[in-house]
């Protein structure tokens, strides 16, 4: 193979041969050979070519070479360990055991940040008696201070250099990913470089202390409503890109239950608000706390739920939550064609599904649970199971699917510590009830035909610039126009049936927009019979035409 200039700099060459060889060390050296890369092995590497004396199996070795290799490959770790879609199910139970914990660094290096970020009289604000971190991890540190108003604050502080770490672990990862998409293309299956453009933007954003501000802001507002749910005020005036901020709040671990029942804190009550909360951030607010490990989530003295880190937050849009709402609604209907379908509209299918088998699988999942007793159901098993099925027939979900349901098996694990019998059907069901009564609402339809016919307006305003520049690249050779004459004798008359049909929906909608507009606005109701308005009633008596004579196209067109 002839070897190339490396696209990088001096420092991005030697962090990759650290990083080949230890790729090498832990038994990956077929890897580095089909990448083109054993030239920048250590002479005493190549000569060893190390092997584990105790036997490991590719994910226990994977995991080794992550954690090795430090925090940036941690993070990478654990981003692959929420995508089941991309990486096997034995390497993501491998990875999930990957800890961001680091040696935290002495204060004397810590410092000099807080001086850059506040200025040299920074002490006069913020007061930091204990200079041992309470928690280090592999992007920040976490201390205890007070402010000199009195109030006791935690402060996330970002470690030293760690952005230039990372730029730089990036840049090596994106050299690899692309020589093993050229190089092995077996590997392509996993979409290395799309994994590694992932993990850059995630990674980016996490290193951002005002998102992870503004996304605990947020979920303080959505639940503010529930007087047993505690989010920590954020300090904006302290809070920068590099330093968090934000009130110090008490309570215990999710894992000691004991300690709870110590305390006389019921622990069935504090599972149902743990998952009603849960289910709210998902279901109606989209923004959902996605990382609710034991550590992330306290229990107060009164059984409130205290969230403490908002690192890791999943967004749903209005779509995909309307989806997984009928994705529910069909599963707790046991309308098992109903889930196939809203299987497809949730997932892209790489190919042909086949529907049945589909969902015989799909059936044999879940019957059991319906045939016995629903309390203790394994939500955390269910929703693996669910997504292992999917991904054998090649749906693949958005990305924040998958966020969702490892926020979801982390939560089934939090609900066993505190009550196992606890019955999630009987949670779930008011939340279905509710979307389902939203979705029907006047003025969610209202709103919705206002957008489609907001996009329909902006689709014909676009329609003749966009003709334009397909001619122009026709007429460039930039693009190839394929015509097949097979069938052409119904070719005109179908294209003639399918206008008549597009014209009388265009009409309908146009008709129900403007009863409906009508029906809102104050003019609509200047003119009056019987103390009903003459407009709306006109004009949805014309779409009742258009629809009686679109129904008459489908149901007595020629066969």
């Amino acid at each position: 193979m002839q070897l190339k200039p490396l696209p990088l700099g001096f420092r991005e060459v030697h962090r990759l041969r650290q990083v080949i060889n230890v790729l090498v060390k832990y038994g990956f050296g077929w890897v580095v050979d089909k990448a083109g890369l054993t030239h920048l092995l250590s002479v005493g590497r190549r000569l060893l070519r190390f092997q584990e004396k105790i036997p490991l199996t590719p994910p226990q070795r994977l995991r080794k070479v992550l954690e090795e290799l430090g925090p940036s490959f941690i993070k990478l770790g654990q981003v692959l360990s929420t995508r089941p879609d991309l990486v096997p199910e034995e390497f993501i139970q491998e990875l999930k055991k990957l800890r961001d914990e680091v040696a935290p660094l002495p204060w004397q290096d810590v410092e000099p940040l807080l001086k850059d970020e506040w200025g040299e009289n920074w002490e006069s604000t913020v007061r930091i008696s204990v200079k041992e971190p309470m928690a280090s991890a592999s992007i920040a540190q976490v201390y205890l201070g007070e402010l000199t108003t009195g109030e006791e604050v935690v402060l996330k502080v970002l470690r030293p250099g760690i952005r230039e770490t990372v730029k730089r672990d990036i840049e090596v990862m994106r050299l690899l990913a692309r020589l093993l998409e050229r190089y092995l293309p077996e590997s392509r299956l996993y979409h290395p470089v799309e994994l590694v453009e992932e993990f850059a933007f995630t990674i980016a954003r996490e290193m951002d202390f005002t998102i992870e501000a503004a996304n605990a802001e947020r979920m303080r507002a959505n639940m503010r409503g529930f007087k047993w749910v505690v989010v920590p005020k954020i300090y904006w005036e302290l809070t920068t890109r590099s330093i968090l901020v934000m009130e110090q709040v008490e309570g215990v671990r999710l894992d000691q239950p004991h300690v709870l029942d110590e305390k006389g804190i019921d622990r069935p009550t504090v599972a149902q608000r743990l998952l009603t909360a849960f289910l709210k951030q998902a279901m109606e607010d989209g923004l959902f706390h996605a990382d609710p490990h034991p550590s992330n989530i306290l229990i107060g003295e009164n059984g409130e739920i205290v969230y403490v880190d908002f690192g890791m937050t999943g967004y749903l849009d209005g779509t995909v939550r309307d989806l997984l709402a009928t994705l529910m609604i069909r599963i707790v209907k046991r309308d098992y064609d109903g889930i196939i379908k809203a299987f497809k509209r949730m997932g892209a299918t790489g190919e042909e599904l086949d529907e049945r088998r589909f969902k015989l699988e799909i059936m044999g999942l879940l019957e059991p649970y319906f045939s016995r007793s629903l309390e203790g159901m394994p939500l955390g098993t269910v929703v693996n199971q669910v997504i292992q099925i999917s991904l054998r027939y090649h749906i693949r979900f958005p990305p924040e699917f998958y966020l969702l349901g490892r926020a979801l098996v982390l939560m089934d694990s939090n609900l066993r510590y505190l009550y196992p019998e606890l019955n999630v059907i009987d949670m779930v069901t008011p939340f279905i009830v509710r979307t389902v009564r939203e979705r029907r609402h006047p003025k969610r339809v209202a709103i919705l035909l206002e957008r489609g016919w907001d996009e329909m307006k902006e689709g014909m305003r676009a329609f003749p610039s966009e003709m334009l520049y397909a001619i122009q690249r026709l007429n460039r050779g930039e693009t190839h126009l394929h015509l097949s004459h097979e069938g052409a004798e119904r070719l005109e008359e179908v294209m003639e049936r399918n206008s008549l049909r597009l014209s009388i929906t265009l009409l309908l909608i146009l008709f129900v927009v403007i009863g409906t507009w009508g029906l809102s606005s104050p003019w609509g109701w200047r003119w009056q019979i019987a103390g009903l308005p003459i407009f709306p009633l006109i004009s949805y008596g014309l779409g009742g035409i258009m629809t009686l004579l679109l129904l008459g196209s489908l149901l007595f067109r020629r066969k």
